[in-house]
């Protein structure tokens, strides 16, 4: 994407320290119409005096945190991209930017300003080319408790407990297609056979991160909606997967039936949102990781170039996803 547009886009910056709000204003005033506030609920109320493609909220502030501003921030203003800047990595906080906010990127504190500058340049070239509708950002979701759509959608779970497999195939029942991989070799198999709509995967499998996996699907076919799994509180695999694979909710084990219901529920209603939109799907796209290993082997998958729309995040056309998947991972 790039910024075919006369006016400057709208940044608004949230943060109880001024100097903080001093460096954001000189890094992006060249490019952008930059407002700030110290105040969260001054923010709110700028919101919904005016547009702003993209908002930048600090996490710890006196009287409201930086999750509960932006989860309020999403109900003001959906169109607006939402990122989190915080000095630490509290595990709640960060499930809280996944699960309540959906933020689009997680910044940590120092920042890296080339870093900083693109994810805003790019975050307000969705927001301006990819607006959402003014009924808000969440996808629509049935009053009643249904799960099937309008055709065989299939729900993937990437874990090799048999226990979780149970338990989910007892919570969804009959009304959609459960496949199980017990590892990422039978689940790049089943991503290249099947139309999966919904991965719910652990994150780590035998002892493996399954977050190569995440943002290779990501990458390669957007609509897949990715729920992950974990006993495990580390909030800097979940930030990673915020950035880098752009999860939908992050879900702590032991999980309910009625709450994986409502989860999947929930995924299988953004999927459809996303084949309905299909341009919506720059607004869930994944940021380019620092893993020079990964990202070598991606571009020789994928026959990327390494061009800047797709260090932006784009992704391989649709119809090369599932072949690039299997040579990604080529023991599959």
């Amino acid at each position: 994407m790039n910024m075919g547009h006369t006016k400057k886009p709208r940044v608004l910056c949230v943060d109880d320290e001024p100097s903080v709000l001093r460096a954001l204003g000189w890094l992006l005033r060249s490019r952008f119409e930059v407002s700030s506030t110290t105040d969260a609920h001054e923010g709110l109320s700028l919101l919904r005096q005016g547009a702003f493609e993209v908002v930048i909220s600090d996490q710890r502030m006196p009287g409201m945190t930086g999750t509960e501003f932006l989860q309020r921030a999403k109900i003001e203003s959906p169109n607006t991209m939402r990122l989190l800047l915080t000095g630490y990595s509290d595990y709640a906080d960060i499930l809280g930017s996944v699960n309540d906010c959906e933020v689009f990127r997680f910044i940590n504190k120092p920042w890296d300003n080339q870093q900083l500058l693109d994810t805003v340049n790019f975050a307000a070239s969705v927001a301006q080319d990819a607006p959402l509708p003014d009924a808000g950002g969440a996808a629509p979701v049935d009053d009643d408790d249904s799960l099937a759509g309008t055709g065989n959608e299939v729900v993937m779970l990437l874990d090799p407990d048999p226990a979780m497999e149970r338990q989910l195939r007892e919570a969804l029942g009959d009304e959609v297609l459960l496949l199980w991989a017990r590892d990422v070799t039978e689940a790049v198999g089943m991503l290249t056979r099947h139309k999966v709509a919904v991965l719910m995967a652990e994150t780590v499998v035998g002892a493996n991160p399954t977050l190569d996996l995440i943002r290779a699907v990501k990458r390669s076919l957007p609509e897949v909606v990715v729920l992950m799994l974990s006993a495990e509180r580390d909030s800097v695999t979940i930030s990673r997967l915020i950035n880098e694979g752009q999860i939908f909710r992050f879900i702590g084990k032991p999980v309910g039936p009625g709450y994986a219901r409502r989860m999947v529920r929930s995924a299988l209603a953004k999927h459809r949102d996303l084949l309905a939109r299909p341009l919506h799907i720059a607004r869930h796209a994944v940021q380019r990781s620092d893993d020079e290993d990964f990202e070598r082997a991606y571009e020789i998958a994928s026959g990327a170039r390494g061009s800047a729309a797709q260090d932006a995040g784009d992704a391989p056309a649709a119809g090369a996803g599932r072949t690039w998947l299997r040579r990604l991972f080529a023991r599959a």
